[in-house]
């Protein structure tokens, strides 16, 4: 089930619709988001103006999905492993059932279609999506996942990680970083078109530089982040010969003109033979 959807009404005009908010509440959660970022729906859920079961079957009912309560329902071992963990982690969302060129996904942000193109890239499959709350997920998640997540939760670092984290200290090579890593990997520079996905929509963007830890592009669409909060971003690099898919982390945002953005991050996910493709092109 794809998810781009023709889009009938917007989730806030639907909640006034059913009589579920306000217009002044609809109001208070689109100043809130336009001052943090995030989605509308994450906005009137924590200001206590409506439920995740309000907003989920808002969604199921304006889209069309259909909606899965995943406690009663079983997953098994070898349907969770057809996805990284770490994209389950970042997204909030699970592989329910495998079929021999399908993959049903619960997700509770359904119309990420970054997120989906990733996921095909992925597994090689068409994936049907299924809608759920977030809550529930994260609950089935800690429940299919425990290990996984305590580790995640004390900071433990696997080999790949720490590679990962030698990486951004030499990547974050502005003109006030001098650190002693400063040119330790190579970073090359290059234009190259990009497109990314955020709040539901796609966009599109200009690569600066790149390294084998991350990349630096220039956007008209300032991405917020907040102190020790990072928003990640699923982007789709395109060369002359090959796309890249990436989940990229944003770690610093500069306004560079009125409406232009210079934006750095680094991979936080991609498969290795899209790391593989990276290393081409640092070779060229």
């Amino acid at each position: 089930m794809s998810p781009q959807r023709v889009l009938k009404t917007k989730i806030g005009e639907m909640l006034i619709e059913r009589g579920l908010i306000s217009k002044e509440q609809l109001d208070a959660a689109l100043a809130q988001q336009r001052e943090k970022g995030g989605y509308i729906s994450q906005h009137l859920i924590s200001l206590g103006f409506v439920s995740e079961i309000h907003i989920a079957e808002c969604l199921a009912s304006q889209y069309g999905f259909a909606y899965l309560p995943l406690d009663r329902y079983q997953i098994t071992p070898q349907t969770l492993k057809t996805i990284p963990f770490k994209l389950i982690n970042i997204y909030s969302l699970l592989p329910v059932e495998k079929g021999r060129n399908s993959l049903d996904v619960v997700m509770a942000d359904p119309l990420n279609e970054g997120v989906i193109d990733m996921l095909k890239h992925i597994t090689g499959c068409d994936i049907e999506v299924f809608i759920s709350t977030y809550s529930q997920i994260r609950q089935a998640i800690d429940i299919y996942f425990p290990v996984e997540i305590q580790e995640a939760s004390l900071g433990k670092l696997d080999a790949a990680e720490l590679v990962k984290e030698d990486m951004l200290e030499s990547f974050i090579q502005v003109k006030d970083y001098g650190g002693r890593e400063k040119r330790r990997y190579k970073r090359k520079d290059v234009d190259l078109d990009m497109v990314y996905f955020l709040q539901n929509k796609s966009y599109k963007a200009r690569i600066k530089n790149i390294s084998y830890g991350g990349l630096l592009f220039i956007s008209e669409l300032f991405i917020p982040i907040e102190k020790n909060i990072y928003t990640n971003i699923v982007c789709k690099i395109l060369t002359q010969d090959v796309d890249i898919n990436a989940v990229v982390q944003v770690i610093r945002v500069e306004k560079t003109g009125e409406t232009q953005y210079s934006i750095a991050g680094f991979f936080n996910f991609i498969t290795d033979d899209d790391r593989k493709k990276i290393t081409l092109l640092l070779q060229h």
